[in-house]
């Protein structure tokens, strides 16, 4: 009787201890530090956002088998300003192609800025049709230790769309997380 209690108290023990577990196989809390647990290239994350909060994250479920999910963030909404955040190496996927309008370092890397243009007008785009016509900054910043580079890019269109400079202040203020 007495080596019954002992194993259905381990038994309870046990059953405890597994129902802790879960909480600690949710993650951190922050979806860009959990992506990194499952990628080998670095996952940066922004520290501007344009005042614009993250309401989703995810992973890219097109990628092709054997090939690492990127990451996407959107902040913003999408009856507002909106920006999103493309990460991985390599892309699964294709951003829009527009009329480079500005060219910059970001973390020593070059960062091109490309604004949708209107294809069939005459005028030559400028880096405030970013703001007209929305745009994308692409840009591949460098490895973490033990890691491999990363593809980003940041992306607005819609209603409202971010400037040429804030896609460029919000590549610049991202970190890869720890």
């Amino acid at each position: 009787m007495r080596t019954l209690r002992t194993i259905a108290a381990a038994i309870a023990t046990v059953g405890v201890l597994g129902l802790a577990a879960p909480a600690q196989a949710m993650g951190t809390g922050n979806p860009y530090q959990d992506m990194q647990v499952g990628v080998t290239y670095t996952v940066y994350e922004p520290s501007y956002t344009a005042g614009l909060t993250l309401q989703h994250f995810g992973g890219n479920a097109v990628c092709p088998k054997g090939t690492e999910q990127n990451s996407l963030g959107v902040y913003g909404k999408a009856s507002a300003r909106q920006f999103s955040i493309w990460e991985g190496n390599p892309m699964c996927q294709d951003i829009g192609i527009g009329a480079t309008v500005l060219t910059a370092t970001v973390d020593g890397a070059k960062a091109t800025i490309q604004a949708y243009c209107d294809p069939a007008s005459k005028k030559a785009c400028t880096k405030a049709d970013v703001l007209k016509y929305g745009g994308n900054l692409q840009v591949t910043l460098p490895a973490a230790k033990g890691l491999r580079p990363t593809t980003v890019w940041i992306e607005t269109f819609g209603t409202k769309n971010l400037s040429a400079q804030q896609l460029l202040k919000i590549a610049r203020s991202m970190a890869a997380v720890q």
